[in-house]
């Protein structure tokens, strides 16, 4: 597919009336529960398990009727779950930041299909064509690389700098061919800011005016700071590896889902009842056209609030709030329950810290400690250390009630330690870094 096609069907999509949009969504969750019972025996067995007969599910609306999957269907064998299994052509693996890495299958058609999305974003945040692009995705057996560069390259000249070969190889790529967007991780780029400043270069000197950020939790006081450092649009896209990307931003920062590709549902973890519209809870994703392995009614675990009314921007269908973390990484502490983009929000509030830290959570004599080590953003001496501490812990205590509760009693308890740390001691390792430490 080139540039002009994938705009072409870009536009079409979003000018169908929500009638017809919703429409050919049922379609396509009745032609996928039929293809699931008769070519997967995984499904077939939780379908007859479940006494659930699939001709009552007609639309969206009824997918409710049937169980919600998690993470077991990739310990099952693929064979028995998959749905063409003889044209599986690639497996791609999850980064087990948040628990055991998942392979997860793909066909040429769901390569493609995982192309658009991503170009989607792309297009919707108004990259045009011939501009130039740094993929600092990585590449391998994870398929963010694979992924956003090929979608890249519908657009123009995309140059490959995965996230490990190094901010020398990435700087000197910006440099050389003049690129106009980026894909990374959001940790990419304060590393990316402290070695153009160590260089003598000035990050907004770079030609780069949009960067598409994925993978990582990050703040809006971080948006603001490097969309100042680069003098570029920070675009936040929602993505994982077993569904591609879901969902990517406006300029009103808020995520719209391809809702052609995906059926997302908001429920309340404790009950599994659906959310209504601007209530937190867990994101339940149908992958609609996926081949390889049918995804129906996936946890991802993922807390966000899904909003159906119209959005500012003019794009049709539901779209996303920000993605507050997962469920999984969520902890309680003291009897309160901590989010870690909460914590995102503290730390990067605070000038002299940088965004990578550790929440470190033990189980000491039955009772929980916590321990935060944060980096600061350039060298600091003990009295430093000491004032960005207390800052922090102020922070923590002053945020709302909840956490200032938390605090105030593990402080009293001397059940809170608070370690700043030097530059580079935790980000000079590249990649995903898994921030909620829970050793309980």
């Amino acid at each position: 597919m080139n540039y002009y096609e994938l705009r072409a069907e870009f536009l079409d999509v979003n000018s169908q009336p929500e009638i017809e949009r919703q429409s050919l969504k049922d379609e396509q969750v009745r032609r996928l529960l039929r293809e699931s019972f008769e070519k997967s025996d995984y499904y077939r067995k939780l379908i007859i398990n479940n006494n659930i007969d699939i001709e009552e599910i007609r639309s969206c609306e009824d997918l409710y009727k049937l169980p919600i999957i998690s993470s077991e269907v990739f310990s099952t064998s693929m064979s028995e779950v998959s749905m063409n299994y003889d044209n599986i052509v690639r497996y791609c693996h999850t980064s087990g930041s948040t628990g055991a890495p998942k392979r997860v299958p793909y066909t040429r058609k769901d390569i493609e299909l995982a192309i658009i999305s991503q170009a989607r974003s792309y297009l919707l945040a108004g990259v045009e064509p011939f501009e130039k692009c740094l993929c600092a995705m990585t590449y391998g057996p994870w398929p963010s690389g694979m992924i956003c560069h090929a979608a890249s390259e519908i657009f123009g000249l995309t140059i490959p700098a995965d996230s490990f070969l190094g901010i020398d190889h990435q700087l000197q790529s910006l440099q050389k061919d003049k690129l106009n967007y980026m894909v990374c991780l959001p940790s990419l780029l304060p590393r990316l800011e402290r070695y153009c400043l160590e260089k003598n270069i000035s990050p907004a000197s770079l030609s780069v005016r949009k960067i598409f950020v994925v993978g990582e939790l990050f703040s809006e006081t971080f948006r603001s700071h490097y969309e100042g450092v680069f003098n570029a649009k920070l675009i936040n896209m929602y993505a994982n590896t077993e569904f591609g990307l879901i969902a990517s931003e406006c300029q009103y920062h808020n995520l719209h889902v391809w809702e052609d590709f995906f059926h997302v549902e908001v429920i309340d973890p404790d009950t599994g009842k659906l959310c209504e519209d601007g209530v937190t809870g867990e994101l339940v994703i149908t992958a609609l056209k996926r081949e390889a392995l049918p995804l129906i009614r996936y946890n991802t675990h993922d807390l966000a609030e899904m909003y159906k009314e119209p959005c500012e921007c003019g794009q049709t269908g539901a779209y996303l709030g920000p993605i507050r973390g997962r469920r999984d990484n969520m902890f309680t502490i003291n009897g309160g329950n901590i989010y870690p983009i909460v914590l995102e929000n503290i730390v990067t509030a605070i000038p002299g810290l940088s965004s990578f830290y550790h929440c470190i959570i033990d189980k000491i004599d039955g009772h929980d400690q916590l321990s935060f080590k944060i980096e600061a953003k350039d060298n600091v001496d003990d009295q430093e250390k000491e004032y960005l501490a207390g800052e922090f812990y102020r922070e923590l205590t002053s945020f709302d009630l909840t956490l200032r509760m938390i605090f105030l009693g593990l402080e009293s308890a001397s059940r809170l330690n608070i370690d700043i740390l030097q530059p580079g001691i935790i980000s000079q390792k590249s990649g995903k870094i898994k921030k909620i430490i829970d050793r309980r």
